[in-house]
């Protein structure tokens, strides 16, 4: 009797003891999931964790997959967009919209798109063909999300075979016919996607993507503010939703005639204060660039011919984005460009000078006036800016 019940006394113990630590094995209150299964795929998944910083020599964060099922998860500080792409060289490199010059589309149909945050678990289902036609579900977020995708993704990815498909034609009459038909599908594209966006005043799917089309320059600057307008403000705590809310008031801002948005920041490279307003009195020639920017690099001898033929009336303004302090030191040193220089961030501050001013490609230069107001603005590269200039300063 005794036997036994010392046996049942430490078989109890043993049963509280595993219960003790399995209750000790919480999950990360910042923890998301993501599992499923994309029929095909072979490759595994590669994104750029937003919560680390990375070089170009960076390598990339992988989720792993197994006979096309993925069962993932890590940490996340916040609630983000996560974009995974497939191996450019492997069995899945089909996904990759390939030109004849070894280039590639860089369309959103290559992509696994999901919102990540603490706590999500996500699910995944799909199959890969020559895109990924596979969509998160688990919650509204991504519900939202999937639902923008499925309407655009085979649009998009029918657009871009063409498109690819038209870069190894010889013939200029096929390539045209090729490349109007591209455009077609991707204007009906669009036209469905401002339909769903306005439909969907809920979604942040559908907001994300009203953002995305901002930046792009895909959508006239009155209808993006309509949409805007129309946004559920039960979005308005989300970053996705500041972000929008920055870039339409750079819509506004920025507009010929305005005055130019005020600048006071520390981001400088010498960490020093700089106040745009200490340029008023002369003409202001600011220049969003990246070293990573063939064009914005091209055009910054000129750049710096005409600030020093016109010192006494004309003062440039560089502000870069992408781009390390350090890198950003090193090329204007050996290049002997002076002239102010400001670092872009990425986040919500109002240091991020590219969401403020709606930038929308690089590079972007506007001309303001001695009173400090904008009298243009020009993306990409070649002579109007530079037309302008002497125009006004001789």
């Amino acid at each position: 009797m005794k036997i036994y019940i010392k046996a049942t006394i430490f078989v109890l113990t043993g049963l509280l003891l595993i219960t003790s630590c399995k209750k000790t094995e919480k999950r990360p209150p910042n923890q998301f999931t993501l599992e499923g299964e994309i029929k095909g795929l072979k490759s595994d998944f590669f994104f750029r964790h937003p919560d680390k910083e990375y070089t170009r020599e960076t390598p990339p964060d992988t989720i792993h997959v197994i006979d096309g099922k993925i069962k993932f998860s890590d940490t996340i500080s916040k609630l983000s967009l996560i974009r995974a792409y497939t191996d450019y060289k492997d069995e899945d490199s089909k996904i990759f919209k390939k030109a004849a010059d070894g280039g590639y589309f860089p369309v959103k149909s290559m992509y696994l798109m999901f919102f990540a945050y603490p706590g999500a678990d996500i699910k995944i289902q799909g199959e890969a063909s020559d895109f990924i036609d596979a969509y998160p579900s688990g919650d509204a977020y991504n519900n939202s999300l999937a639902a923008v995708n499925r309407l655009t993704f085979p649009n998009i990815n029918k657009s871009a075979n063409l498109m690819v498909k038209a870069t190894y034609e010889k013939d200029s009459v096929v390539i045209e016919q090729l490349q109007k038909k591209a455009e077609e599908i991707s204007k009906k594209g669009r036209e469905a996607l401002i339909e769903h966006v306005r439909e969907h005043p809920k979604s942040l799917g559908a907001l994300w993507y009203l953002e995305d089309m901002i930046m792009r320059g895909q959508i006239e600057d009155t209808v993006a503010i309509d949409l805007f307008n129309n946004v559920s403000k039960e979005l308005s705590d989300l970053s996705f939703y500041k972000t929008a809310e920055t870039r339409i008031q750079g819509i506004r801002a920025t507009a010929e005639g305005m005055p130019v948005p005020a600048i006071k920041t520390n981001a400088t490279l010498e960490g020093s204060e700089f106040d745009i307003a200490s340029f008023k009195g002369k003409y202001v020639l600011i220049d969003f660039w990246g070293i990573w920017c063939g064009p914005c690099v091209k055009e910054m001898p000129k750049v710096k011919a005409f600030q020093e033929k016109y010192k006494d009336k004309l003062v440039v303004l560089g502000i870069n984005s992408g781009d390390t302090k350090e890198k950003i030191e090193e090329f204007i040193t050996d290049n002997g460009y002076d002239w102010q220089q400001l670092m872009s961030d990425r986040g919500n501050t109002p240091d991020n000078f590219v969401t403020r001013f709606n930038v929308k490609g690089f590079p972007t230069k506007f001309i303001v006036d001695p009173e400090g107001k904008i009298m243009k603005r020009y993306l990409g590269g070649g002579e109007d800016a530079f037309e302008l200039l002497e125009e006004l300063l001789n």
